[in-house]
């Protein structure tokens, strides 16, 4: 890892603190690795949201609505993509509140040591 040079074009990423070219930074100051991390982080948080709303939804179809056997095919279909829609719209969202809460320091992010880059490269 190259150590920053005074008035250089080297900054330090706002997540993990580690030194990087300014080009290989985004307009929020992070590193690829770490915005990589916080996009599987994120997916994590949709995927988990969407299947607990879908089963929330299947069980209501089940308990409440009954379904005949000529109409399961239809309410799987909402099912499924109840899942989808609420899966991309939870991953979105939480995206963008890891990334306006996740900084260096701050109990969300990952305390890399100071001057130290999480990321092997």
């Amino acid at each position: 890892m190259e150590t920053l040079r005074p008035g250089g074009d080297d900054l330090r990423c706002t997540s993990c603190g580690g030194a990087q070219r300014a080009r290989d930074l985004d307009r929020m100051l992070w590193c690829d690795g770490c915005v990589a991390l916080a996009r599987a982080r994120a997916r994590r948080i949709g995927l988990l949201s969407g299947v607990v709303v879908a089963a929330g939804l299947a069980s209501w179809i089940y308990l409440v609505q009954r379904p005949s056997a000529m109409l399961i095919g239809g309410w799987i279909g909402a099912v499924l993509a109840t899942l989808w829609l609420v899966a991309r719209a939870a991953t979105e969202l939480s995206y963008g509140v890891l990334r306006a809460r996740w900084r260096s320091g701050s109990s969300w992010s990952i305390r890399a040591a100071p001057g130290r880059s999480r990321h092997s490269r």
